[in-house]
């Protein structure tokens, strides 16, 4: 199936069965990504009152009851609730599932070779997202087709699928001047190949999700500027098959009330007719 659609007066096309997820398959119990030390998602058969919710064991169907920590155990959409104490939902603040955007490569630095800053400052060896690396990378593209902004950091291994971050596989994340210009190029909806935006130990400041959100430091409570209709997806994983380029975004998510939950967004190549 074939849709047409029209952004900033210029006609694309879509095919849908097109369609490529980024998402990490999460298996419960099993080998799958880990951040900040977090358990892993694991999955249990329900048992009670006789009931045994599993087939192998005679039960008369499988009934699994999840544990999942969203911000670490893998591919999660975040929003501005993840900093602040007014509960704003991941699905209210999606005004569309459906929505263009571009996927970028790009190659990080070593903090001690960019000229970026970032708060409480960089480690010389951590590697980041400079704002220059994203200006180059983002050169030809319009501000309307940057609703949504999707990262793929360079080496692309496919071990970023089962990868635990930690002071031994410390993650890349972006300088602040880089996500000064995310925001400065009007992205509603951010996606990564690494677990945060922010450093791993930065002192609780999250200032990188803090200039995204626009809520000040130190801050816990939205004020007249943040923005509430905009999202933070950390954890993807696209594949080295998925060119660059102009896509439309379909950021799927449960419907659960909280700050942060799995989500499979997909990416279906957008066509200029």
């Amino acid at each position: 199936m074939k849709i047409s659609l029209t952004i900033d007066n210029k006609d694309y096309s879509a095919d849908l069965s097109e369609a490529r997820s980024i998402a990490i398959s999460l298996l419960p119990d099993g080998e799958q990504p880990s951040h900040f030390g977090a358990p892993a998602c694991t999955s249990e058969t329900l048992e009670g009152g006789g009931f045994v919710g599993d087939t192998k064991r005679g039960g008369s169907c499988n009934v699994n009851q999840l544990t999942i920590i969203p911000h670490c155990n893998g591919t999660h959409t975040e929003s501005i609730s993840h900093i602040v104490n007014e509960m704003i939902p991941v699905h209210q603040a999606i005004s569309s599932n459906l929505f263009p955007c571009v996927l970028i490569s790009v190659t990080p630095s070593k903090a001690s070779e960019v000229t970026d800053h970032y708060t409480p400052g960089f480690d010389p060896d951590n590697l980041v997202i400079s704002r220059r690396a994203l200006e180059s990378a983002l050169d030809s593209f319009d501000d309307s087709q940057l609703e949504g902004l999707v990262i793929r950091t360079k080496p692309n291994g496919i071990e970023k699928k089962v990868a635990c971050y930690d002071e031994s596989n410390y993650p890349v994340y972006l300088t602040a001047d880089a996500m000064r210009y995310i925001v400065e190029r009007s992205v509603s909806h951010l996606l990564v190949d690494f677990p945060s935006v922010d450093k791993m130990f930065d002192e609780g400041m999250l200032s990188n999700h803090r200039i995204f959100w626009r809520v000040p430091p130190g801050k816990t409570s939205i004020n007249e500027s943040s923005f509430l209709s905009k999202t933070i997806t950390e954890m993807i994983y696209a594949h080295s098959y998925i060119a660059d380029g102009l896509y439309l975004c379909n950021l799927q998510i449960p419907e659960i009330v909280t700050d942060a939950v799995p989500s499979r967004p997909e990416l279906i190549p957008l066509v200029a007719l």
